[in-house]
Protein backbone atom coordinates (compact mmCIF):
# COMPACT_ATOMS: atom_id res chain seq x y z
CA UNK A 1 0.00 0.00 0.00
CA UNK A 2 1.60 3.06 -1.48
CA UNK A 3 2.56 5.70 1.73
CA UNK A 4 0.07 8.53 2.05
CA UNK A 5 0.98 11.47 0.36
CA UNK A 6 1.37 13.43 3.58
CA UNK A 7 4.19 11.21 4.66
CA UNK A 8 6.36 11.42 1.64
CA UNK A 9 9.11 13.86 0.78
CA UNK A 10 8.35 17.03 -1.02
CA UNK A 11 9.79 17.23 -4.59
CA UNK A 12 11.69 20.18 -5.18
CA UNK A 13 10.50 22.49 -8.32
CA UNK A 14 13.92 21.20 -10.26
CA UNK A 15 12.84 17.36 -9.69
CA UNK A 16 9.56 18.02 -10.66
CA UNK A 17 10.32 19.91 -13.89
CA UNK A 18 12.21 16.73 -14.47
CA UNK A 19 9.92 14.32 -14.00
CA UNK A 20 7.44 15.90 -16.51
CA UNK A 21 10.75 16.34 -19.23
CA UNK A 22 11.20 12.33 -18.13
CA UNK A 23 7.62 11.31 -18.84
CA UNK A 24 7.34 13.60 -21.92
CA UNK A 25 10.56 11.49 -23.44
CA UNK A 26 9.65 8.51 -22.66
CA UNK A 27 5.85 8.36 -23.65
CA UNK A 28 5.86 11.15 -26.59
CA UNK A 29 9.22 10.48 -27.87
CA UNK A 30 9.71 12.39 -31.71
CA UNK A 31 6.60 14.17 -32.73
CA UNK A 32 5.61 16.07 -36.21
CA UNK A 33 3.95 19.35 -36.27
CA UNK A 34 1.96 21.51 -38.28
CA UNK A 35 1.26 24.77 -37.36
CA UNK A 36 2.38 28.44 -38.55
CA UNK A 37 5.82 30.31 -37.76
CA UNK A 38 5.40 33.93 -35.57
CA UNK A 39 7.85 35.49 -33.89
CA UNK A 40 10.92 34.13 -35.35
CA UNK A 41 14.17 34.94 -34.50
CA UNK A 42 18.00 34.45 -34.73
CA UNK A 43 20.00 34.96 -31.51
CA UNK A 44 23.40 36.11 -31.52
CA UNK A 45 24.27 32.44 -30.79
CA UNK A 46 22.84 30.85 -34.16
CA UNK A 47 19.99 29.03 -31.94
CA UNK A 48 16.57 29.78 -33.79
CA UNK A 49 13.42 31.16 -31.53
CA UNK A 50 9.85 31.20 -32.55
CA UNK A 51 6.03 30.11 -31.40
CA UNK A 52 4.05 27.26 -33.84
CA UNK A 53 0.53 27.72 -33.78
CA UNK A 54 -2.88 27.39 -35.33
CA UNK A 55 -6.54 28.62 -34.23
CA UNK A 56 -6.81 27.36 -30.84
CA UNK A 57 -2.99 26.83 -29.45
CA UNK A 58 0.45 27.64 -29.76
CA UNK A 59 3.87 26.43 -28.67
CA UNK A 60 7.12 27.80 -28.40
CA UNK A 61 10.01 26.19 -29.73
CA UNK A 62 13.96 26.35 -30.10
CA UNK A 63 16.16 24.85 -33.20
CA UNK A 64 19.67 25.10 -31.99
CA UNK A 65 22.61 26.18 -34.39
CA UNK A 66 23.23 22.91 -35.75
CA UNK A 67 20.08 21.69 -37.08
CA UNK A 68 19.34 25.24 -38.53
CA UNK A 69 22.20 24.95 -40.83
CA UNK A 70 20.53 22.14 -42.31
CA UNK A 71 17.61 24.16 -43.14
CA UNK A 72 16.72 24.94 -47.08
CA UNK A 73 14.72 28.07 -46.70
CA UNK A 74 14.90 30.96 -44.08
CA UNK A 75 11.92 30.52 -41.94
CA UNK A 76 9.54 33.70 -41.41
CA UNK A 77 6.93 34.66 -39.89
CA UNK A 78 3.60 33.49 -41.27
CA UNK A 79 4.82 30.28 -42.78
CA UNK A 80 3.43 27.47 -42.38
CA UNK A 81 5.50 24.73 -41.52
CA UNK A 82 5.59 20.79 -40.41
CA UNK A 83 8.42 20.78 -37.44
CA UNK A 84 9.86 17.79 -36.33
CA UNK A 85 11.29 17.45 -32.61
CA UNK A 86 10.18 16.61 -29.01
CA UNK A 87 8.37 18.06 -26.62
CA UNK A 88 10.85 19.28 -23.25
CA UNK A 89 10.41 21.79 -21.02
CA UNK A 90 12.71 24.53 -19.86
CA UNK A 91 13.80 24.54 -16.63
CA UNK A 92 14.90 28.28 -16.13
CA UNK A 93 11.62 28.98 -16.84
CA UNK A 94 9.41 26.30 -16.25
CA UNK A 95 7.81 26.44 -19.93
CA UNK A 96 7.06 23.63 -22.41
CA UNK A 97 8.78 23.78 -25.29
CA UNK A 98 9.41 22.07 -28.99
CA UNK A 99 13.10 21.47 -29.51
CA UNK A 100 12.96 21.28 -33.18
CA UNK A 101 15.42 19.07 -34.78
CA UNK A 102 14.30 19.34 -38.99
CA UNK A 103 11.44 21.63 -40.71
CA UNK A 104 9.87 21.84 -43.75
CA UNK A 105 7.74 24.98 -45.54
CA UNK A 106 4.14 24.07 -45.61
CA UNK A 107 3.45 26.96 -47.71
CA UNK A 108 2.52 30.63 -46.73
CA UNK A 109 0.29 31.35 -43.91
CA UNK A 110 -3.01 32.26 -43.71
CA UNK A 111 -2.00 36.05 -42.56
CA UNK A 112 -0.10 36.50 -44.94
CA UNK A 113 -1.87 35.77 -47.81
CA UNK A 114 -4.50 38.07 -46.46
CA UNK A 115 -1.52 40.61 -45.53
CA UNK A 116 -0.72 40.16 -50.03
CA UNK A 117 -4.66 40.25 -50.89
CA UNK A 118 -5.16 42.93 -49.26
CA UNK A 119 -1.90 44.72 -50.52
CA UNK A 120 -2.66 44.00 -53.91
CA UNK A 121 -6.48 44.94 -53.78
CA UNK A 122 -5.72 48.26 -52.19
CA UNK A 123 -2.30 48.92 -54.27
CA UNK A 124 -4.96 48.56 -57.43
CA UNK A 125 -7.14 51.39 -56.29
CA UNK A 126 -4.51 53.35 -55.93
CA UNK A 127 -4.09 53.81 -52.23
CA UNK A 128 -0.36 53.18 -52.84
CA UNK A 129 -0.02 56.29 -55.32
CA UNK A 130 3.26 58.43 -54.62
CA UNK A 131 1.23 61.51 -56.53
CA UNK A 132 -1.14 61.44 -53.37
CA UNK A 133 1.62 61.82 -50.75
CA UNK A 134 1.14 64.97 -49.07
CA UNK A 135 4.15 66.15 -47.98
CA UNK A 136 5.38 66.78 -43.94
CA UNK A 137 5.54 70.33 -42.60
CA UNK A 138 8.86 72.20 -42.21
CA UNK A 139 8.35 73.41 -38.71
CA UNK A 140 5.32 71.65 -37.40
CA UNK A 141 2.98 73.37 -34.62
CA UNK A 142 1.51 70.33 -32.98
CA UNK A 143 2.10 66.78 -33.73
CA UNK A 144 -0.52 63.97 -33.41
CA UNK A 145 0.24 61.01 -32.22
CA UNK A 146 -2.38 58.16 -32.41
CA UNK A 147 -0.68 54.96 -30.44
CA UNK A 148 -0.73 53.07 -26.92
CA UNK A 149 -0.93 55.22 -24.06
CA UNK A 150 1.31 53.40 -22.18
CA UNK A 151 3.87 52.05 -24.47
CA UNK A 152 7.73 52.32 -24.98
CA UNK A 153 6.75 53.79 -28.81
CA UNK A 154 5.40 56.94 -26.88
CA UNK A 155 8.11 57.45 -24.47
CA UNK A 156 10.35 56.87 -27.20
CA UNK A 157 8.42 59.50 -29.71
CA UNK A 158 8.39 62.27 -26.58
CA UNK A 159 11.85 61.68 -25.86
CA UNK A 160 12.77 62.51 -29.39
CA UNK A 161 10.46 65.15 -30.08
CA UNK A 162 11.23 67.09 -27.01
CA UNK A 163 14.74 66.89 -27.29
CA UNK A 164 14.82 67.58 -31.07
CA UNK A 165 12.08 70.58 -31.40
CA UNK A 166 10.33 71.78 -27.78
CA UNK A 167 8.39 74.58 -29.65
CA UNK A 168 6.19 71.61 -31.04
CA UNK A 169 3.55 70.45 -28.89
CA UNK A 170 2.22 66.77 -28.53
CA UNK A 171 -1.62 65.86 -28.81
CA UNK A 172 -1.50 61.91 -28.31
CA UNK A 173 -4.84 60.35 -29.43
CA UNK A 174 -4.30 56.48 -27.28
CA UNK A 175 -5.92 53.51 -28.76
CA UNK A 176 -5.34 49.86 -28.65
CA UNK A 177 -2.79 48.32 -31.36
CA UNK A 178 -3.19 45.18 -30.72
CA UNK A 179 -6.30 42.57 -30.53
CA UNK A 180 -10.05 42.56 -31.20
CA UNK A 181 -10.84 46.04 -31.82
CA UNK A 182 -7.84 47.78 -32.30
CA UNK A 183 -8.03 48.47 -35.89
CA UNK A 184 -11.11 50.71 -35.47
CA UNK A 185 -9.83 52.13 -32.70
CA UNK A 186 -6.73 53.26 -34.87
CA UNK A 187 -8.78 54.54 -37.58
CA UNK A 188 -11.27 56.32 -35.27
CA UNK A 189 -8.29 58.10 -34.03
CA UNK A 190 -7.42 59.30 -36.80
CA UNK A 191 -10.63 60.31 -38.18
CA UNK A 192 -11.01 62.60 -34.95
CA UNK A 193 -7.89 64.26 -35.27
CA UNK A 194 -8.82 65.24 -38.90
CA UNK A 195 -12.04 66.29 -37.48
CA UNK A 196 -9.93 68.36 -35.58
CA UNK A 197 -8.08 69.89 -37.87
CA UNK A 198 -10.86 70.70 -39.99
CA UNK A 199 -11.90 73.54 -37.22
CA UNK A 200 -8.65 74.84 -37.04
CA UNK A 201 -8.61 74.82 -33.56
CA UNK A 202 -5.37 75.73 -31.37
CA UNK A 203 -4.33 72.28 -30.79
CA UNK A 204 -5.41 70.92 -34.38
CA UNK A 205 -2.40 68.74 -35.26
CA UNK A 206 -0.44 69.40 -38.31
CA UNK A 207 1.09 66.19 -38.94
CA UNK A 208 0.07 62.66 -37.71
CA UNK A 209 2.35 59.94 -36.33
CA UNK A 210 0.59 56.46 -36.61
CA UNK A 211 2.33 53.27 -35.20
CA UNK A 212 3.53 51.07 -32.23
CA UNK A 213 6.78 49.14 -31.44
CA UNK A 214 7.98 45.96 -32.08
CA UNK A 215 5.85 42.58 -32.32
CA UNK A 216 4.86 39.42 -34.18
CA UNK A 217 2.82 39.53 -37.52
CA UNK A 218 -0.17 38.91 -35.27
CA UNK A 219 0.35 41.92 -32.83
CA UNK A 220 1.24 44.06 -35.27
CA UNK A 221 -1.92 43.39 -37.97
CA UNK A 222 -4.08 46.03 -36.80
CA UNK A 223 -1.99 47.76 -38.83
CA UNK A 224 -2.20 45.20 -41.78
CA UNK A 225 -6.38 46.19 -41.45
CA UNK A 226 -8.42 47.53 -44.23
CA UNK A 227 -10.06 50.66 -41.89
CA UNK A 228 -7.18 51.69 -40.73
CA UNK A 229 -5.45 51.76 -44.55
CA UNK A 230 -8.66 53.58 -45.52
CA UNK A 231 -8.43 56.09 -42.56
CA UNK A 232 -5.11 57.24 -43.30
CA UNK A 233 -5.46 57.48 -46.85
CA UNK A 234 -8.64 59.66 -46.12
CA UNK A 235 -6.64 61.49 -43.84
CA UNK A 236 -5.88 65.63 -45.07
CA UNK A 237 -3.10 65.63 -42.52
CA UNK A 238 -0.02 63.97 -43.49
CA UNK A 239 0.54 60.70 -42.03
CA UNK A 240 3.87 58.90 -40.87
CA UNK A 241 3.67 55.61 -40.36
CA UNK A 242 6.36 53.93 -37.27
CA UNK A 243 4.95 50.39 -36.70
CA UNK A 244 7.32 47.91 -35.38
CA UNK A 245 11.35 47.89 -36.16
CA UNK A 246 12.76 48.62 -39.51
CA UNK A 247 12.36 45.29 -40.75
CA UNK A 248 8.64 44.98 -40.49
CA UNK A 249 6.58 46.23 -43.51
CA UNK A 250 2.92 46.56 -42.82
CA UNK A 251 0.00 48.11 -44.86
CA UNK A 252 -0.25 50.72 -43.08
CA UNK A 253 3.82 51.52 -44.18
CA UNK A 254 2.54 51.38 -47.90
CA UNK A 255 -0.65 53.74 -47.92
CA UNK A 256 1.23 56.49 -45.88
CA UNK A 257 2.65 60.05 -46.64
CA UNK A 258 6.02 58.31 -45.33
CA UNK A 259 7.00 55.27 -43.59
CA UNK A 260 9.54 55.58 -41.29
CA UNK A 261 11.31 52.11 -40.10
CA UNK A 262 10.88 53.27 -36.09
CA UNK A 263 8.73 55.30 -34.10
CA UNK A 264 12.21 57.51 -32.97
CA UNK A 265 12.93 57.69 -36.41
CA UNK A 266 9.35 59.24 -37.23
CA UNK A 267 9.89 61.64 -34.52
CA UNK A 268 13.01 62.62 -36.40
CA UNK A 269 11.41 62.93 -39.61
CA UNK A 270 8.58 65.33 -38.38
CA UNK A 271 10.28 67.92 -36.51
CA UNK A 272 13.65 69.63 -37.08
CA UNK A 273 16.79 69.36 -35.27
CA UNK A 274 16.99 72.51 -32.59
CA UNK A 275 20.54 72.11 -32.81
CA UNK A 276 21.16 72.01 -36.64
CA UNK A 277 18.83 74.88 -37.08
CA UNK A 278 20.46 77.67 -34.48
CA UNK A 279 23.72 76.58 -36.76
CA UNK A 280 22.09 77.03 -40.15
CA UNK A 281 21.01 80.56 -37.89
CA UNK A 282 24.09 81.13 -36.86
CA UNK A 283 25.46 80.50 -40.49
CA UNK A 284 23.17 82.96 -42.31
CA UNK A 285 24.11 85.72 -39.79
CA UNK A 286 27.94 85.56 -40.42
CA UNK A 287 27.06 85.54 -44.25
CA UNK A 288 24.66 88.48 -44.41
CA UNK A 289 27.60 90.42 -41.95
CA UNK A 290 29.54 89.90 -44.06
CA UNK A 291 27.94 90.56 -46.64
CA UNK A 292 26.96 94.22 -45.52
CA UNK A 293 30.25 94.85 -43.95
CA UNK A 294 31.78 94.13 -47.95
CA UNK A 295 29.38 96.92 -49.34
CA UNK A 296 29.90 98.97 -46.42
CA UNK A 297 33.22 98.98 -47.40
CA UNK A 298 32.81 99.55 -50.92
CA UNK A 299 30.67 102.60 -50.44
CA UNK A 300 33.35 103.84 -47.89
CA UNK A 301 36.07 103.91 -51.01
CA UNK A 302 33.22 105.12 -53.49
CA UNK A 303 33.12 107.98 -51.33
CA UNK A 304 36.64 108.28 -50.38
CA UNK A 305 37.34 108.60 -54.11
CA UNK A 306 34.83 111.23 -54.87
CA UNK A 307 36.00 113.37 -51.77
CA UNK A 308 39.57 113.22 -52.97
CA UNK A 309 38.64 113.65 -56.93
CA UNK A 310 39.76 116.95 -58.91
CA UNK A 311 36.25 118.07 -58.87
CA UNK A 312 35.70 118.44 -54.68
CA UNK A 313 39.31 119.58 -54.11
CA UNK A 314 39.67 122.02 -57.11
CA UNK A 315 36.34 123.00 -57.89
CA UNK A 316 37.41 126.78 -59.33
CA UNK A 317 40.09 125.00 -61.71
CA UNK A 318 37.27 122.41 -62.59
CA UNK A 319 34.79 124.98 -63.78
CA UNK A 320 37.71 127.18 -65.49
CA UNK A 321 38.44 124.02 -67.52
CA UNK A 322 34.56 123.85 -68.60
CA UNK A 323 34.47 127.26 -69.61
CA UNK A 324 37.49 127.05 -71.77
CA UNK A 325 36.09 123.98 -73.39
CA UNK A 326 32.92 125.70 -74.04
CA UNK A 327 34.38 128.84 -75.40
CA UNK A 328 36.13 126.22 -78.14
CA UNK A 329 33.06 124.33 -79.14
CA UNK A 330 30.95 127.68 -79.43
CA UNK A 331 33.82 129.15 -81.64
CA UNK A 332 33.74 125.65 -83.45
CA UNK A 333 30.18 125.77 -83.60
CA UNK A 334 29.84 129.55 -84.96
CA UNK A 335 32.60 128.77 -87.90
CA UNK A 336 30.25 126.23 -89.40
CA UNK A 337 27.44 127.92 -89.29
CA UNK A 338 29.35 130.60 -91.03
CA UNK A 339 30.40 127.73 -93.80
CA UNK A 340 27.02 126.79 -94.20
CA UNK A 341 25.69 130.03 -94.85
CA UNK A 342 28.27 130.75 -97.50
CA UNK A 343 27.75 127.38 -98.84
CA UNK A 344 24.03 128.08 -99.43
CA UNK A 345 24.83 131.75 -100.47
CA UNK A 346 26.62 130.32 -103.50
CA UNK A 347 23.87 127.72 -104.44
CA UNK A 348 21.28 130.91 -104.72
CA UNK A 349 23.13 132.77 -106.92
CA UNK A 350 23.91 129.80 -109.09
CA UNK A 351 20.25 129.23 -109.48
CA UNK A 352 20.11 133.28 -109.84
CA UNK A 353 22.14 132.72 -113.26
CA UNK A 354 20.41 129.72 -114.15
CA UNK A 355 16.68 131.17 -113.98
CA UNK A 356 17.72 134.67 -115.88
CA UNK A 357 19.65 132.31 -118.73
CA UNK A 358 16.51 130.65 -119.22
CA UNK A 359 14.40 133.93 -119.21
CA UNK A 360 12.78 134.63 -123.05
CA UNK A 361 13.33 138.35 -122.59
CA UNK A 362 17.12 138.08 -123.17
CA UNK A 363 15.94 136.45 -126.66
CA UNK A 364 13.95 139.32 -127.19
CA UNK A 365 17.00 141.49 -126.99
CA UNK A 366 19.08 140.04 -129.60
CA UNK A 367 15.87 140.66 -132.46
CA UNK A 368 13.41 137.58 -132.17
CA UNK A 369 9.74 138.29 -131.79
CA UNK A 370 7.45 136.39 -129.19
CA UNK A 371 4.01 135.05 -130.89
CA UNK A 372 0.87 134.46 -128.88
CA UNK A 373 -2.71 133.76 -130.36
CA UNK A 374 -5.15 133.44 -127.64
CA UNK A 375 -2.81 133.96 -125.10
CA UNK A 376 -1.01 130.76 -126.17
CA UNK A 377 2.71 130.71 -127.71
CA UNK A 378 2.71 129.70 -131.11
CA UNK A 379 5.58 127.99 -132.18
CA UNK A 380 4.40 126.59 -135.38
CA UNK A 381 3.01 127.69 -138.63
CA UNK A 382 0.86 125.43 -138.98
CA UNK A 383 -1.44 126.85 -135.47
CA UNK A 384 -2.36 129.65 -137.28
CA UNK A 385 -5.00 130.48 -139.96
CA UNK A 386 -5.32 133.23 -142.76
CA UNK A 387 -7.29 135.96 -140.77
CA UNK A 388 -6.26 134.97 -137.32
CA UNK A 389 -5.26 137.92 -135.09
CA UNK A 390 -2.27 137.30 -133.20
CA UNK A 391 0.14 139.45 -130.74
CA UNK A 392 3.68 139.85 -131.58
CA UNK A 393 5.73 140.27 -128.17
CA UNK A 394 8.65 142.42 -128.60
CA UNK A 395 11.58 143.37 -126.29
CA UNK A 396 9.80 146.65 -125.43
CA UNK A 397 6.12 146.43 -125.81
CA UNK A 398 3.13 144.13 -127.92
CA UNK A 399 1.62 144.66 -131.16
CA UNK A 400 -1.40 143.23 -132.58
CA UNK A 401 -1.04 141.52 -136.37
CA UNK A 402 -3.23 139.69 -138.71
CA UNK A 403 -2.26 136.54 -140.65
CA UNK A 404 -2.44 136.95 -144.57
CA UNK A 405 -3.52 134.59 -146.95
Amino acid sequence: MPAPESSRPPLSVSQLVGVIRNTLQTHLGRVRVAGEISNFSVHGSGHCYFTLKDDRAQIQCVMFRSDARKLQFRPADGMQVEAVGRADVYAARGTLQLRTVAMRSAGEGALQKAFEQLKRRLGEEGLFDPAKKKPLPPFPRVVGLVTSGSGAALKDLLTVIGRRYPLTEVLLYPVSVQGFGAAEDIAHGLRNLNVLHAKQGADAPDVLIVGRGGGSAEDLWAFNEEVVARAIFESDIPVVSAVGHETDFTIADFVSDVRAPTPSAAAEMVVPDRVALRQRLLSLMRSGRSTVLSQIDGERYRVRRLLYSPGMTQPLRRLEQYSQSLDERTARMGLAIERRLNAYRDRAAALQRHLEALDPRRILGRGYVWIEKDGKPVVRAGQTQPGDEVSLRFVDGMKEARILP
